[in-house]
């Protein structure tokens, strides 16, 4: 299996090595590829490996996160062409900056220029591609992004409309193994969110749905409108994965993960 199958299902339609291209990959892959969680609460090593990765995103529709989803794209990237780094970040959002580095994404350069590209950052991911050969306001669709460079790092914040920092990278070598030992972590630590608590999210033009345990919500960007239910048995729980997150799941899955999600919602 190749990340053709992956690029087919995205159904691409801009030229090669453009930032049109690159854009495109993002909006499309955010729309198809749920952010989920899932499969990390279970006691299941996720293998990274390419053919897994085709296995387990594109072929079963699982859905996935940071790990898996920015990995996938990555290998698409490289298979395309475009000269890419893998990155490891610092996730922000608890306003911890000791925190380790446990999200994955990539940096691109094309025609002088850098790029950070990012598929797998749950309901918060840019959707499109952030420069960052200086510091810099960056506006995607309706929201707004404060990049701050320097010969270090790189540091996304979302303005929102206070500061949210999403993340920073280093600009270090980042081997793929540096990236198994923070997958493993972060799929397999009893301490990890993701671990611990269902997640998913998915992201539309114009409109984000998520589900953290049981509370479903539906954000509309402009105008800014946002609706949200607790989802009363597995059931709906498994109704709305598969129709609304594009996940498919069993009923007995569906099962497990609303009791266990229940007790997290206590």
């Amino acid at each position: 299996m190749t990340t053709q199958l992956y690029l087919d299902s995205l159904q691409l339609t801009q030229h090669h090595n453009s930032v049109a291209q690159l854009n495109e990959i993002i909006a499309k892959h955010l729309a198809t590829y749920s952010f989920s969680s899932i499969n990390a609460m279970k006691a299941d090593i996720l293998s990274l490996d390419p053919e897994a990765l085709i296995e387990r995103l594109v072929l079963k529709k699982q859905g996935g996160y940071c790990f898996e989803q920015n990995k996938l794209a990555y290998l698409a990237l490289q298979s395309l062409g475009y000269n890419v780094t893998p990155l490891l970040a610092r996730v922000k959002l608890n306003n911890n900056p000791s925190n380790a580095r446990t999200h994955r994404l990539t940096m691109v350069e094309l025609a002088g220029e850098r790029y950070l590209f990012d598929v797998g950052f749950g309901s918060k991911c840019p959707a499109g591609l952030i420069p960052i050969s200086q510091s810099g306001m960056v506006t995607l669709n309706t929201h707004q992004y404060k990049v701050t460079v320097t010969e270090q790092n790189v540091e996304v914040a979302l303005v929102e409309p206070e500061l949210l920092v999403l993340y920073s990278a280093d600009f270090i070598e980042i081997l793929e193994s540096d990236c198994n030992v923070a997958h493993f972590y972060s799929h397999q630590h009893p301490d990890s969110g993701f671990v611990q608590h269902l997640v998913l999210s998915r992201r539309l033009l114009g409109k984000c749905y998520t589900l953290r345990n049981l509370l479903f919500k539906e954000q509309v960007f402009s105008p800014q409108l946002s609706h949200e239910r607790i989802l009363q048995s597995g059931e709906e729980l498994r109704t709305v994965i598969r129709d609304i997150f594009n996940i498919t799941i069993t009923s007995d899955d569906a099962e497990r993960l609303f009791e266990r999600a229940k007790r997290n919602m206590r």
